[in-house]
């Protein structure tokens, strides 16, 4: 049996979190993210939740995925700095690193947009394509956004990596619903980029893969999330059974 506390085992509502996140009911609003986009509950398990969605999916296509915990940046003291290390085991034995930037931008966010859980598969087509057209300059064939553009700066990977027997890729977590309408049905999918360093972007939106699953709930290993659950437990008696 696996233990939970060690592995940090989270189990997820997927109808509910879908609802709080893409369509922003009354009682969420102000807690989803406070005051800034680094508070509230999105900064308790925003980006774990990203990072673990993206690893069960990748594992659903048959590789095996592993989620590192260094710092991701270019080796130097300033510059640029993404946000997790995803290292990918494909089941031709061939491996894969990508430098992850996660963006949980939703319908809580400046400019965010709903989407309801009942939305047709057009309606939902028109909506990633919509919110696509905001993040992908289609003449330069690039990112529009500073804020994700910095995802194709190349990044130390972790010295233990063989760099030479490994593929570095850039990787863009969004939660939106996002993506041309050509890719529409595609929680995963690739943008050709100009760029010598990487020829492509891999792009990811969690709320696209979620929605595509049947399951009612599922579990996934979020250690971050797990441990500031189990610190709410001490400080609020409520949460004392997360002890």
């Amino acid at each position: 049996m696996t233990d939970k506390s060690s592995a940090g085992l989270v189990t997820i509502d997927v109808q509910e979190i879908l609802h709080f996140f893409d369509e922003k009911p009354d009682w969420s609003i102000s807690h989803a993210t406070g005051k800034s986009l680094s508070s509230g509950i999105v900064g308790v398990f925003g980006e774990d939740l990203s990072a673990a969605c993206f690893r069960r999916y990748i594992e659903s296509q048959g590789a095996c995925a592993t989620v590192r915990t260094e710092p991701v940046t270019t080796g130097r003291r300033k510059g640029r700095r993404l946000d997790r290390w995803i290292v990918v085991d494909w089941p031709d034995g061939s491996k894969t690193a990508f430098q992850t930037e996660i963006k949980n931008w939703s319908s809580h966010g400046y400019g965010g947009k709903t989407l309801p859980l009942t939305a047709t598969p057009d309606e939902a087509a028109e909506y990633k394509q919509r919110r696509w057209e905001l993040r992908w300059d289609s003449q330069r064939h690039t990112l529009a956004d500073e804020k994700i553009a910095k995802v194709l700066v190349p990044m130390k990977p972790p010295s233990d990596l063989e760099v030479q027997s490994i593929d570095i890729r850039p990787l863009l977590i969004f939660w939106e619903p996002t993506g041309p309408r050509d890719k529409a049905d595609e929680p995963l999918f690739r943008m050709d980029t100009p760029y010598d360093e990487f020829r492509s972007l891999w792009v990811f939106s969690v709320s696209s893969y979620l929605r595509s699953i049947p399951d009612a709930s599922i579990e996934l290993e979020m250690p971050d999330a797990y441990s500031r659950l189990r610190i709410l437990g001490r400080l609020l008696p409520e949460f004392r059974s997360l002890r």
